[in-house]
């Protein structure tokens, strides 16, 4: 009579995602009521063993009430994958949507598509826009360029012709100076 139930909840267990380790989470539990052990361990004067036997004798003894809240943990844990499970069967069987939701809640027209569409076709304006002011700018932008590279070479024939004519200049000098 239980053994159709049993193996339900067995291959429902095995088909779920992997849990913590059960010994882990009541661990985690325990450490966590039982936070009295750490300070009585650390607070605690002697030796390790003494500080190891005062801090088990300042705890209560409440196994049962970590295991009660392991158990607990798992079956909430279980309970919620279940009934998601079971919600997206219901939303995945193949009735039609308007079964679904009920006749008072199907839209006979969609104007959030319409205005999704719209906002649409005005971002693709709105970039094509900015592609074209992109292309202009680097337009402008290689011609800044090659005019500055133009002014570059320009400058630079102007010092080299500076350069020139400032040799040229201290060598009269330099001649009108020993003829004179």
């Amino acid at each position: 009579m239980l053994k159709p139930y049993i193996k339900n909840i067995i291959s429902f267990y095995r088909a779920q995602p992997k849990a913590p380790n059960f010994l882990l989470v009541y661990a985690l539990i325990w450490l966590a009521l039982h936070n009295q052990f750490f300070v009585t361990f650390i607070s605690a004067s002697g030796g390790v063993n003494n500080k190891l036997n005062a801090a088990i004798a300042s705890i209560e003894h409440q196994y049962l009430l970590s295991l009660l809240l392991t158990v607990l943990f798992f079956a909430l844990r279980l309970s919620y994958l279940y009934f998601v499970g079971k919600a997206n069967e219901i939303a995945d069987e193949g009735e039609p949507i308007e079964d679904k939701l009920g006749r008072d809640q199907v839209f006979t027209e969609n104007k959030d598509v319409m205005r999704l569409l719209t906002l649409l076709d005005e971002t693709k304006a709105k970039l094509a826009i900015a592609n074209k002011k992109e292309t202009e700018l680097m337009e402008d932008k290689l011609a800044a360029i090659q005019k500055s590279r133009v002014l570059q070479s320009e400058l630079d024939e102007v010092k080299a012709d500076l350069a020139i004519m400032t040799q040229q200049y201290l060598t009269l000098k330099e001649k009108l100076t020993r003829s004179a």
